[in-house]
Formats: structure tokens, C-alpha cells, sequence
């Protein structure tokens, strides 16, 4: 082992050297470090590998990231989307009578690409995974350690966080320079690399409309350097006089000059700003006054419905406007600086809010108990529980230590953490999609649907049959309720089937989205919008299909139909979940069973 060989050879080139300047007497030996460089070095190695295993992406998610960091995402196909989203909003403001001033939040891009653009675009500039990171609040070196663990762990991923320290209280510039220092230090404690950069980044310029201006180009240069950039929110006016700037003023300048950054170092690349993560001493996420946790925020349907009611107004508003101000693709984590670095790497890497534990309704656990044997009718009755999120802390193989007594394994900042003080969540948000919501196909655009079916399974639909048994449900039968997201770009269809006892059970008959708005957090979006149409709901899905990893995630049970004896039949996997607020109805083994025999019965939709 070359490590340990290097180690070995320059603990002895220094006793030789302490035994020449001491004359030859051998001095008292100093007690060993309780972990060695090396061994620190293996025990980072290890904790990283578990923090991005603990992430569990699907393979879709984990080969978006990847092609995200190794700069396969080009200038051309971000742009395109750019430009496809820009025409919808002003199509929008255009029906919606509304004038076209610019207003915080929205998405502002021209509606064609320049020529110089398209020249760029046509290169295929290799683009570097970017995050915008705002610190609020490093109050001691024990919160600098744990945020500069965060940071080292996103850069050895392949993601570069360009850090803005925004200070939450009253400090002088002193100490907010004292904060982005000691921060840097932390990060390169934690094997990263960082620059603290206090001056030169924010400036007035009397020449512009903008009341305070950025220089990107100090940043990019960190950046092109694998350097993580520390900026300090300061800025000196036309006496020289030093003030800190408020987070409100600091971060969407910032956000603005590096959206505006078409390159860096001379065209070598550019920046993919991907994530708008928001790290604070005060709140885990956004919550209502009355107690509800936002896990997901779709701030383009749900911003005016939370905003009265949000217990931090302005960290909702100042993650809406900087995110308006980044491409539509971008996601924002707002989290605390306290949080497991697992936890920050889960909404890098799957893009995905984390699940509520399910909680088994008490009304079907009594059934159950009442009806023992009444699941053993069906192939496989399964009953999960949605994966809620688990800190690496808690797993009894994640506990790394190097060696020595248990007090010198106490002082060593490589132990980990205990669970009782990480974070267990965060809220995600989207800039999103406008939601339409129809209880009749005829309001509907038929073709616009049918094109976005087709598109998303990749196969032809039987429109005639499938539209007719639409009207059909809609006059007859329990009625049924679509989703659109967007221009038609995602969409939800629910029917209402009979399963007897004059009740009838939703039923999640197509789930689609296109396949050019993958990535934008739309599934998330559109389920939001499902579970709260529709609290309790069944679906069925192929065996092999790849997309029951996403189902298993979001379902509170599943069950199997056997496979007949000459394999013609198709084999299903019927999935539900059910409301978890407390009035509201559950489903019963009962509901369960017949609507599985409801769903045997749906005639296929595609040819």
C-alpha cells in the first residue's frame, strides 16, 4: 500500500531529523494522533460513498446527474427549453390581459436566440454542474464544520457551489470576513478546496439602471480553478465606506451576473446552474403557521395560495425570485445548516422531496385484524410504507472511526455526527408549470392530449375507444378529472370506477409527461396535484415496467396478478395509497379487492 508506505517513511525521516537537531539524544516521543492523515483521508472516502448510496436515485436520476457533471447537457438543448417556456409565459400574459413589466419571480428571456447565441450554442460548450449556495447564519466553528462538510462532499461529486455568507443578524463586515474564512478553512479540513473572496465581487455602478452590480468574472475564475468560491456580501460606496448587504439585494444580483456569464475562462466552459440551495440557522424548510411542512413547493400554482399563510415570507420570496431568475430547469432546497450532508446530497442527485412516513389508517388496521386471512385471495399483498428519510448517522455501519481510545475518538472531527442533531428534512421548489383542471373531456384539447400520450409511452393510442369510454364514465359513471400542466406538457387522468356498494373508487388512468420537460420536476408536480384531487387512489401498472421504482416510492401497498398457465395473460401490479388526515375516507380490504377486480377489466388503451 503506497499510502501507507509514504506514511511510514515520513514518520521516520522526522525522528531522524528531531534526533541530528537535538545533538544525538533521543528526545521524549510525542503521543500519536488518534487518526493518521491517511487513515483520515480513508474514513472521508468511506463516508461520502454512504452518503451518496443512502440517496438511493433511480437509474434515470442517476444518469441525468451524471451527464449533468461530465458536461453531456449542452448550451443548444437548455436554450431550446429557454425559449419554449419564454412563449408560454407571454402567451399567458397575452390571454391573461396582463402587461409585460418584468415581475419578480416570472421567467424573462427573449423569444429567439441571437446570432451570437446560436453560434455558441451550435459549439456545444461543455457546461459545469452549479450550485448557488446561500449560508444564513454561521454562528460557530461547529456550524462552519458541518457546512463546510456539505460543501466538500457536493465539489468531490462534481458539483462546484459558488457560497454567498449571508449573514442573518446585525454583524459588522469584521466578522462576516471572520465567517467566510472560517468556512474555508472547514471545507479544506474535509479534504475540499475553497477561496474566500471579501472584495471586488459587489460594486455600484452610477452608469446603469441596477442599483448594485456583480463581477462574475472572480467567481468564474475560482470555479475554472475547482476552487469553491466564498463570497462575502460586501460592498463600498463612492466614499469608500464598507457596508454588508442584505441577502434580499446580495443573492439575485449574484444569481443575475451568473445566469448573464455566457462562459468562463476564454469560452474552456460554462455554467449549468442546476440547484439554488439556501442553508439556514433558523428554519429546516418552509412551514405554515398552523404546523404544515412544505415538502414541495410548485411556486407557479402554489406561491399565492402559501404565501399569507408561510411562517418565513422572505425566504419564500427571495427563493421565487432568484429561481425566476435561473433557467426553468433549476431546482431550489431550502434546508438547515444543521442537516445530514446525505440529506443535501438526496436533493442534488434525485431531484426528489423526501416522503412522509405512511401512518396506517386505524380503520384498516382493525379490518385487518377482524379479516386475518382475507389478503390471502391475491398473489401478493404487500403493504410498504413510503420511504421516509433515515440519517447515515443512524445506520449502525455508517459509525466510522479511526482507531484509539474512545476519548480521543470524541475529539476527532471525523466522528460522526449523532442523528438526534441532523436535520431530517427539507422542502423542494420548482418555478413549475401552470395547472389546468377539467371534469369533462370536452373542454379538453383532444389532439394536444392524444399527441402528449403518445409521446410519453411511446406508442399509439386507440383514441376512438379511449376517448368514448372518457364520455362514457363522464355521463354514466362516477365522472372523471384531468390534470394539464403546462401547454399540455404533462397530465393526470382519474376515472372514477364502479366497484359496487353504489361507491366508487379514483382510479389513476394515465400519468404522462413529455419526454422534453423530464427533469423539470413536472412528476413531482403533477403527483402533488393527484394526491390532493384525489386523497385515496388505485392504479395499476405492467411487471416490467420501468417506472414502478417511482410507483413503490409513492404507494402505501401493491399487489400482484398471477401469471396464467400459458403466459397470455399480462401481468399487473396493482398499486394505492390512501389519505392520512384524520376525516378523511381510507380504503378498506374490501375497497382494495374490488378495485383490483375493477382494474382486471380496463380494456387497453394503446394499439
Amino acid at each position: 500500500n503506497w499510502t501507507l508506505f509514504a506514511a511510514k517513511r515520513a514518520t521516520l525521516v522526522t525522528s531522524q531529523r528531531r534526533l541530528l537537531t537535538s545533538g544525538g539524544q533521543q528526545q521524549p516521543s510525542e503521543k500519536p494522533s488518534a487518526i493518521p492523515l491517511y487513515q483520515g483521508r480513508n474514513v472521508r472516502e468511506r463516508e461520502l460513498i454512504l452518503n451518496v448510496l443512502s440517496t438511493v436515485p433511480s437509474p434515470r436520476e442517476a444518469r441525468k446527474f451524471l451527464n449533468s457533471v461530465y458536461g453531456s447537457e449542452t448550451m443548444r438543448s437548455q436554450r431550446a427549453f429557454e425559449e419554449q417556456q419564454a412563449r408560454l409565459a407571454i402567451e399567458q400574459q397575452v390571454v391573461k390581459g396582463r402587461s409585460a413589466a418584468l415581475v419578480p419571480g416570472e421567467i424573462h428571456m427573449p423569444l429567439a436566440m441571437s446570432p451570437a447565441d446560436e453560434e455558441e450554442a451550435a459549439v456545444a460548450l461543455p457546461r459545469k454542474l452549479t450550485a448557488l449556495v446561500f449560508v444564513d447564519g454561521l454562528s460557530d466553528r461547529q456550524v462552519c464544520g458541518k457546512v463546510g462538510k456539505q460543501l466538500a462532499q457536493m465539489q468531490r461529486i462534481g458539483v462546484s457551489p459558488i457560497v454567498l455568507v449571508a449573514m442573518g443578524d446585525s454583524r459588522g463586515y469584521r466578522e462576516t470576513i471572520g465567517s467566510a474564512h472560517a468556512l474555508a478553512d472547514a471545507i479544506e479540513q474535509e479534504g475540499g478546496k475553497a477561496r474566500p473572496i471579501n472584495d471586488g465581487v459587489f460594486y455600484t455602478n452610477p452608469y446603469t439602471r441596477a442599483e448594485l452590480s456583480v463581477d462574475p468574472e472572480l467567481l468564474g475564475s475560482a470555479v475554472a480553478q475547482n476552487l469553491v468560491p466564498i463570497v462575502t456580501p460586501l460592498v463600498a460606496d463612492a466614499s469608500l465606506r464598507v457596508s454588508v448587504l442584505e441577502t434580499g439585494q446580495a443573492a439575485p444580483a449574484m444569481a443575475r451576473a451568473l445566469v448573464g456569464m455566457a462562459s468562463v475562462r476564454g469560452g474552456q466552459f460554462g455554467l449549468l446552474l442546476a440547484r439554488l440551495i439556501l442553508l439556514s440557522s433558523r428554519i429546516d424548510g418552509l412551514s405554515a403557521a398552523d404546523g404544515l411542512f412544505h415538502r414541495f413547493v410548485n411556486l407557479e400554482e402554489d406561491y399565492a395560495e402559501i404565501e399569507h399563510k408561510c411562517t418565513d415570507q422572505g425566504t419564500l420570496q427571495l427563493m421565487r425570485t432568484c429561481l425566476g431568475i435561473l433557467p426553468p430547469t433549476a431546482a431550489g432546497i431550502v434546508a438547515s445548516v444543521h442537516s445530514d450532508p446525505s440529506l443535501v446530497l438526496k436533493g442534488l442527485i434525485s431531484e426528489r422531496p423526501v416522503n412522509e412516513p405512511y401512518r396506517r389508517a386505524p380503520a384498516m388496521a382493525k379490518q385487518q385484524q377482524q379479516q386475518g386471512g382475507a389478503a390471502s385471495v391475491m398473489a401478493e399483498h404487500h403493504r410498504l410504507s413510503v420511504p421516509d428519510y433515515k440519517p447515515l448517522a443512524e445506520y449502525p455501519f455508517a459509525r466510522i472511526s479511526g482507531g484509539g481510545s474512545e476519548a480521543a475518538k470524541q475529539k476527532s472531527p471525523l466522528h460522526l455526527t449523532p442523528a438526534a442533531a441532523l436535520g431530517s428534512r427539507f422542502t423542494l421548489l420548482r418555478h413549475g408549470f401552470r395547472i389546468e383542471r377539467h371534469t369533462s373531456i370536452a373542454t379538453c384539447s383532444m389532439p394536444q392530449l392524444r399527441a402528449l400520450l403518445e409521446s410519453s409511452f411511446g406508442r399509439r393510442l386507440a383514441s376512438d375507444q379511449y376517448f368514448e369510454r372518457l364520455r362514457s364514465l363522464e355521463a354514466n359513471g362516477g365522472g372523471i378529472e384531468i390534470i394539464i400542466a403546462g401547454d399540455y406538457q404533462g397530465a393526470v387522468v382519474v376515472t372514477h370506477e364502479d366497484i359496487g356498494a353504489k361507491k366508487h373508487l379514483p382510479y389513476l388512468d394515465k400519468f404522462a409527461v413529455l419526454p422534453s420537460v423530464q427533469g423539470t420536476g413536472m412528476a413531482d408536480i403533477l403527483w402533488a396535484q393527484l394526491r390532493r384531487a384525489c386523497p385515496s387512489c388505485m392504479w395499476r401498472s405492467r411487471n416490467d415496467n420501468g417506472v414502478n421504482k417511482w410507483y413503490f416510492d409513492r404507494s402505501h401497498g401493491h399487489a400482484r396478478s398471477p401469471a396464467a398457465q400459458d403466459g397470455s395473460a399480462t401481468r399487473w401490479v396493482f398499486f394505492w395509497y390512501q389519505s392520512q388526515t384524520p376525516g378523511l375516507p381510507t380504503l378498506s380490504i374490501d375497497d382494495v379487492q374490488a378495485g383490483i377486480r375493477a382494474a382486471q377489466n380496463i380494456p387497453p388503451s394503446f394499439t
